[in-house]
């Protein structure tokens, strides 16, 4: 029994003895599956910062001015994987399970999204805001034009977007997209309807997975369904990721639930700021959050209605659905008590399981 190995993911095999042994020491198997990722990310990093900086050096049409350096963009990725991991932890796993050659363009592409979405978080009035996510605009601009500034090498997201645009046909659009959505969520302004909600996910996250497939090799027949999958994948991250955002938005006064059903519910800012001190929800609070939570996994459900259309390697673009998916389990389990500590930072085994289901999804080839 103890030389069964089973396969975890890819070609990585590991002893079932093993896993048994360290399942009775919880830190000890939570320090032992790191390892194990962490050797999995060095095999998906390892050489992409020299094969991307060679592309764009191989290309005689581009000139890079003397000022971009391998150094440059190796320290740019890092920048990148470090603020994933910090803030998109899920994200940067999947990262490291998904198509060959896609890793550095799935860690920048997630590295603009959190750039952009903090930007609201560090300002004082929405006017910075909108300067800001005007530079941002600015650099997208500069990008395409295939301009290159030192202000763009400078920031280490936009010196990431130079090299890859230079490899990738990512679609402008998609990229303005995301800032228009930014540029909307300035605004104190709950959503005034689901279907506001819903277009804020399609725009962030549908926009980001649809960025995401052009780092693949696929079909023309292949991507309408493939784009109709992911873009129902991105509408339900996102709304599970508003979802999830109410109980530090609530301390400030502010929410993502929609207009619309705080009024059919007779529910104010006050009663959600009210129910975040006291660190619990009104029924109904619940009523509003079980219906957006059913409504994000209809979403889910129509991208996964679309598997038997799709390839692999999209299938594997889209295994952060899984960690919404577990976030909702969570969430159901515990009556929709989106204030709950276990509701907001999973305990135990529980981030464990995620990890281990999304691995087994990864190997499967499934979300």
């Amino acid at each position: 029994e103890m030389a069964t190995r089973v396969r975890v993911v890819g070609r990585m095999y590991v002893p079932l003895g093993f896993y048994i042994r360290l399942t009775k020491n919880e830190n000890l198997f939570r320090r032992r599956l790191h390892t194990l990722i962490r050797r999995q990310g060095r095999n998906a990093m390892a050489g992409t910062t020299e094969k991307l900086f060679w592309n764009l050096r191989s290309n005689r049409n581009i000139s890079t001015g003397g000022q971009a350096t391998k150094e440059n963009f190796r320290e740019s990725l890092k920048y990148c994987e470090d603020l994933v991991k910090r803030h998109e932890n899920d994200y940067y796993l999947c990262a490291l399970l998904a198509p060959e050659g896609t890793y550095a363009a799935l860690i920048t592409l997630r590295a603009f999204n959190i750039e952009t979405a903090r930007v609201k978080d560090s300002i004082t009035n929405p006017t910075m805001g909108t300067i800001r996510l005007q530079w941002w605009a600015d650099a997208i601009d500069s990008l395409y034009s295939g301009e290159e500034t030192s202000d763009l090498l400078k920031q280490p997201v936009t010196a990431m977007l130079y090299i890859l645009l230079r490899r990738y046909h990512f679609p402008k659009e998609h990229f303005l997209d995301v800032l228009e959505a930014r540029e909307e969520d300035m605004s104190s302004d709950p959503p005034a309807t689901v279907s506001d909600l819903l277009s804020y996910g399609e725009k962030t996250q549908g926009s980001l997975n649809e960025l995401a497939l052009h780092t693949i090799s696929l079909m023309d027949k292949d991507y309408n369904n493939s784009a109709k999958a992911v873009r129902h994948a991105g509408r339900f991250t996102g709304m599970t990721t508003l979802i999830r955002s109410t109980p530090f938005l609530a301390t400030r006064g502010l929410t993502y639930l929609p207009k619309q059903l705080l009024d059919e519910n007779n529910v104010s800012i006050e009663s959600i700021k009210e129910s975040a001190s006291m660190g619990t929800l009104s029924d109904p609070l619940k009523v509003i959050v079980q219906t957006l939570a059913d409504r994000a996994l209809e979403e889910l459900e129509a991208a996964r209605a679309l598997r038997p259309h799709i390839t692999r390697d999209v299938a594997l673009l889209t295994l952060p659905a899984l960690a919404s998916e577990h976030y909702l389990f969570r969430l159901r389990k515990n009556n929709f008590e989106v204030f709950d500590p276990a509701v907001i930072e999973p305990i135990g085994f529980d981030p464990l399981k995620l990890r281990l289901w999304i691995r087994w999804s990864a190997w499967r080839g499934v979300f």
